[in-house]
């Protein structure tokens, strides 16, 4: 069972970022989500407590946002 979800919606930032998580932690213990190409994972992501993007999710629920300034990835736009 992978132990962290990374949630992003595809642009440079979020792929950027994204790219970083998977060199510090790799895949074996991440689940990549772009709520792009599969967008129930919105209402997933919404659950959890994400509210913009990009977001980490750990196993016990804790969510890590990155405060990108030049990002508009709020999470209620896609709602």
């Amino acid at each position: 069972m992978k132990n962290l979800k990374f949630y992003h919606d595809g642009c440079e930032i979020c792929a950027s970022v994204g790219q970083e998580i998977v060199n510090l932690i790799g895949l074996s213990n991440l689940e990549v989500i772009h709520v792009g190409i599969d967008p129930a994972k919105i209402i997933e992501a919404n659950n959890l407590g994400v509210k913009t993007f990009p977001a980490l999710v750990n196993i016990n629920g804790n969510v890590l946002h990155f405060n990108v300034e030049e990002h508009e990835g709020n999470i209620d736009c896609l709602l």
